[in-house]
């Protein structure tokens, strides 16, 4: 029996799911989940669809065309190797490109799918959409709703009735939408959004305040070249993911403009004071998504996060303040509309499927700091880093300062729980850290939570002004009370760290020891992906520098690190051209 496919055919990417097992698969395409709705042209002139496009920006940049979603049913054309296309064409590219992997995945032919629209599109746009599948060879059973797929994701058999506020903030678009199931049927209530607003639009912002940083430093403007624009928006489409789970990133790209070099760093509280006038914005389509269908905030059973800017740790903040329940995010953002549209297409063929499960912790994990509590000042201020019902695996990283000049020693203590004050939670273990560097009050250092499917907790302290840190890993389940003080004393030394009992959150600060390792992690999976189709000579040494990369991390030798990295980063630029 053949099988339907669900499709997301969205903005920034796109993804394709099908129902194996009765749960959602999604399929991936040239290695990776999510396929960047992208088209260009190889080095012969043909037509490359998705990460081969994406790579091709810098060097084909007037023969890229990205965010066709946003022209679907518009009468217009775009330029591809002096060829013109239409939205439908290119959408219909994009569609071939997962109609292709999926095939290759399920080893027959598919020729069916259910493709979804936001809840926004109109009839125009809808039509351009079937359009477009039927182009590239789909009989598309269905068109549907954004929304209404994430919903389907998060419960298939909609027994029980429920009102559900589901938040999408794609990389082009934003849609706001209140979804009622009942009786086993889901309807959009009410929906408002935006078609130009996303996480394009943040990408934007952070590009025009680096070209403005780099002006001043160099007398160069970055966005009126091209290639550099372009290389540009990768660098901080990069470090904005990055701010979703650190308190700051680095941007950093050699021989940006002749033999000049971009290098900086961006805090996530800059970034966010960036971002959140259009955010604000996202919050007032909510407030008339809620006016238009008679319901009030008080009777929403759930809030589901839906496209990648929604991780942006401020939207949870701003829903947060406006309703009553907080947000959904067990299932990935990127890929939850596909899973729900390929939950809909086994629905059509007549499959038994059953709502997402996936691996989440129960319960919230954080420090303790300085702050305010009932107008008093306490030393004991629980700060959560990772929230109940998060996906696991996770890592989330906040900014501390130290309170005291020439602080020599500082205790890192961990609490599981929701209470406001830490001493009301749980205390799963703590650590002594001396030999902090003689520095003024305010030194900078990151502290790090990152939670395995094993319950393990690892955490990190970096300080910001040495680089320096340390790793421990706690038991978060009944064994966590009894953690070993004197061997996590033996396995630090000397190592830096900060006191949650003397410390105050910082809004701005750095984490440079971490973006080295993860510099080096992403420079390792741009390499993994091109190993297959460099020749042999290139693809020796690039292995040798990769396992150079992996011993130093092993040992620990940053400086050695951050050297390698930059030998990779040269090397995958002219390999990636």
């Amino acid at each position: 029996m053949s099988a339907i496919v669900g499709i997301d055919l969205g903005t920034t990417n796109s993804e394709v799911a099908v129902i194996r097992d009765g749960r959602p698969q999604v399929i991936a395409v040239d290695g990776e989940s999510i396929m960047p709705s992208c088209v260009s042209v190889d080095a012969n002139g043909g037509i490359i669809v998705g990460r081969p496009a994406k790579n091709q920006m810098v060097a084909a940049p007037e023969s890229t065309v990205l965010s066709i979603k946003r022209k679907m049913g518009q009468n217009t054309q775009v330029t591809i190797a002096s060829r013109t296309y239409t939205p439908e064409e290119i959408s219909a590219m994009i569609l071939a490109k997962l109609k292709t992997a999926a095939e290759a995945y399920l080893g027959q032919a598919v020729t069916e799918a259910v493709i979804t629209v936001p809840a926004y599109f109109d009839d125009a746009q809808r039509k351009a959409t079937q359009n477009a599948g039927t182009l590239a060879g789909l009989e598309v059973r269905r068109i549907i709703n954004e929304p209404t797929a994430a919903a389907l994701a998060y419960d298939a058999d909609q027994t029980k009735d429920q009102t559900v506020l589901v938040y999408d903030l794609g990389g082009g678009t934003f849609d706001a939408s209140l979804v009622v199931a009942q009786d086993g049927i889901v309807e959009v209530k009410a929906s408002h959004g935006d078609t130009h607003l996303g996480g394009d639009d943040f990408d934007q912002l952070l590009m025009a305040h680096v070209d403005q940083c780099f002006f001043e430093a160099h007398g160069i403007r970055l966005m009126e070249d091209l290639k550099a624009r372009n290389r540009l928006w990768i660098a901080v489409e990069k470090a904005k993911r990055a701010l979703s789970d650190v308190p700051f990133a680095r941007i950093r790209e050699e021989y940006m403009i002749g033999d000049l070099h971009l290098d900086m760093e961006i805090a996530r509280s800059e970034y966010e004071e960036m971002i959140r006038p259009l955010l604000r914005k996202t919050i007032d389509c909510v407030h008339r998504c809620f006016k238009d269908a008679a319901i009030l905030p008080g009777a929403v059973d759930k809030v589901i996060l839906v496209g990648g800017a929604s991780r942006t740790p401020l939207v949870t903040e701003l829903l947060s303040q406006v309703l009553p329940v907080a947000p959904r995010h067990e299932i990935d953002p990127d890929l939850i509309v596909a899973m729900g549209a390929s939950i809909q297409a086994g629905v059509i063929k007549g499959l038994k499927t059953s709502s997402i499960l996936v691996d989440i912790t129960p319960y919230t994990f954080g420090t303790s700091a300085v702050g305010i509590f009932n107008g008093m000042l306490q030393n004991d201020i629980f700060v959560p880093l990772i929230h109940r019902g998060t996906a696991l695996p996770t890592k989330k990283g906040e900014v501390f300062l130290t309170m005291h000049d020439g602080q020599p020693a500082v205790d890192v203590r961990i609490y599981q729980g929701e209470a406001p004050l830490a001493e009301d939670n749980i205390f799963i273990g703590n650590f002594l850290v001396e030999g902090l560097k003689d520095a003024p009050a305010g030194n900078e250092i990151v502290l790090t939570l990152a939670l395995d499917l094993n319950g393990v907790l690892e955490v990190t302290a970096i300080e910001k002004r040495t680089g320096l840190s340390k790793t421990v890993s706690m038991q978060t389940g009944d064994d966590g009370a009894s953690f070993d003080l004197d061997r996590a004393r033996e396995n630090l030394g000397d190592v830096l760290g900060l006191n949650h009992g003397e410390s105050s959150r910082l809004e701005q600060a750095g984490e440079e020891k971490h973006q080295i390792i993860v510099i080096a992690k992403d420079l390792r999976k741009r390499a993994d992906a091109l190993l297959e189709e460099i020749d042999a000579t290139d693809a020796d040494e690039l292995r040798a520098l990769l396992s150079e990369s992996q011993k130093v991390i092993a040992d620990g030798d940053l400086s050695k690190l951050a050297r390698l990295n930059e030998s990779l980063s040269d090397m995958l630029f002219y390999l990636e051209d």
